[in-house]
């Protein structure tokens, strides 16, 4: 049986091929058109690019930082970790290149860096929280390569001959100055290349040989080490600076604003100052284990407040101040070191003498007193230290003197009062004052005093009184006496008269 699905006997076979072809060409047709219509059709724009999203701005928009005010960074020695500096040794002379080479080169080296700069630089950038003090106790080693500025008083200049390593440089110099506020046992030293004019006259001495100066300076540089040096009752520590220049001053430093009686508080050494308890004793300068910074503090402000006289430091002092602001623990730190006046009664006042830093720098003695300020318990006393007696009071002990003081609230000091402990009748009760240090009291009328005379002045003037009255009626006495003689002897020469006789004058007749 055939199969009829077969396509060479299928009745459709020509006819399939046929329609094939057709359809075939139809399909050609149709895609050559749609070939024939993209290409003729205009070409498609390009993807748009969004724009790269900006990088973000580090900058602050309004900078919080002082007007010309130099990075510090532009004036710090390069690489301070080299071993080159671990070679400097303190309270030696600066070493030759035959004994410490290392320190030789670490000191040519700071001079080539301080050179670079100008003085004003140099003076604008430098550390100005210091005390010489602090350049000499064990903390010296944290500023060293600092920049640091002190003002102060020029004492000497010399010419040294430059190290051979700066061979484009014949000299340099070496003022020798004591800073502000600093004892004359505390002097720094700072070697410089330009000489101001003020003292081209150095230029005629030799080489190492010292030339007096009196000035007052501005001098900055870099902290190399601390030298010892020979003084006038032995030997000192003097911390050595290398720089550009010294700037001379016209007049006395004073602190910026309109109040020249104010002290620094951003000294570095004010931080140590501890409330509720006592003063530590003063060491010795060459004494570096004991604590020293606040005693070292309670010095300095007692030299600041002596160049100031009792009236200055009234003027500018801050009144209306109660006890209670600087016994509060709450409040009392925010007056340290502020000026402050009180009134009232002075009740104690002795003398001791001040530490050898103090007395170079005259100041022999110093007086410590206690002051009941006015409308207070008289068991709540301030503790007052100043450096000029009080004319008329001797400091014995006791005293009874109304006055007005202005001095720099130091701290809440712990004393040991006259009252025994209860729980330890073996000793006295420890108690807390306000301190304040100045220059003097001043004596004031006592406002309890109803009348301006003391009884003793009373008295005097009683007696006086008394001398004046009974002087005076001995003399109307005496006048009276000597009219009521002349009286009878007129009478009587009129009664004896013969009344036939020539009249004579009576004043006649008195004066034979």
């Amino acid at each position: 049986m055939r199969n009829p699905w077969r396509q060479s006997d299928s009745p459709w076979r020509g006819r399939g091929v046929a329609r094939g072809a057709i359809v075939g060409c139809a399909l050609g047709g149709l895609m050559l058109g749609w070939v024939a219509g993209v290409v003729a059709q205009p070409p498609l724009p390009p993807p748009t690019t969004l724009p790269a999203p900006p990088a973000v701005d580090h900058r602050s928009p309004v900078p919080a930082d002082a007007p010309h005010k130099p990075a510090r960074e532009r004036f710090a020695i390069p690489n301070p970790d080299r071993n080159l500096f671990t070679a400097i040794e303190d309270f030696k002379p600066v070493a030759s290149e035959a004994d410490n080479a290392l320190e030789y080169l670490a000191w040519c080296e700071f001079l080539l860096h301080a050179r670079q700069f100008t003085a004003a630089e140099l003076e604008e950038a430098g550390l100005r929280s210091l005390y010489a003090i602090d350049l000499i106790k064990p903390l010296r080693g944290v500023y060293r390569q600092q920049l640091i500025r002190f003002d102060g008083r020029l004492t000497s200049l010399r010419r040294l001959e430059a190290p051979q390593f700066l061979t484009d440089v014949p000299e340099v110099y070496e003022a020798r100055f004591v800073p502000l506020g600093e004892s004359p046992l505390t002097p720094v030293a700072i070697v410089f290349f330009d000489l101001p004019e003020a003292w081209a006259a150095l230029r005629r001495h030799n080489f190492r040989e010292w030339m007096p100066a009196d000035a007052w300076i501005q001098a900055a540089g870099y902290y190399f080490k601390t030298m010892t040096v020979p003084g006038p009752n032995g030997d000192i520590f003097v911390p050595l600076l290398a720089g550009k220049s010294i700037t001379p001053l016209a007049h006395e430093p004073v602190a910026p604003g309109s109040d020249p009686t104010k002290i620094d508080k951003n000294k570095k050494i004010f931080s140590f100052i501890r409330d509720k308890v006592k003063i530590a004793n003063r060491p010795q300068l060459n004494d570096f284990t004991s604590p020293w910074e606040e005693a070292a503090a309670y010095d300095r402000v007692l030299l600041h407040a002596a160049r100031f006289s009792a009236e200055e430091l009234e003027k500018y002092a801050q009144t209306g101040v109660r006890y209670a602001d600087l016994f509060l623990d709450s409040s009392a730190a925010g007056y340290r070191l502020d000026l402050i006046k009180f009134e009232g009664r002075l009740i104690s006042l002795r003398r001791f003498e001040t530490g050898p830093e103090v007395q170079a720098a005259g100041i022999t003695h110093y007086y410590e007193g206690w002051l009941i300020p006015a409308d207070e318990y008289g068991g709540y006393p301030l503790c007052i230290v100043f450096t000029e007696p009080l004319e008329g009071l001797q400091p014995t002990g006791r005293v009874n003197q109304w006055v007005t003081f202005a001095g720099y609230s130091f701290k809440k000091l712990r004393y040991e009062s006259a009252e025994i402990d209860p729980e330890n009748p073996e000793r006295r009760l420890d108690k807390y004052a306000p301190l304040l240090i100045g220059k003097r009291p001043i004596a004031r009328r006592d406002p309890s005093q109803t009348s301006p005379f003391t009884w003793g002045a009373f008295l005097n003037t009683s007696v006086v009184f008394a001398v004046v009255l009974i002087a005076a009626g001995g003399g109307l006495a005496w006048w009276y006496r000597r009219g009521d003689r002349q009286a009878k002897a007129a009478v009587n020469h009129a009664r004896n008269r013969n009344p036939f006789e020539t009249p004579v004058s009576p004043s006649a007749d008195w004066q034979s």
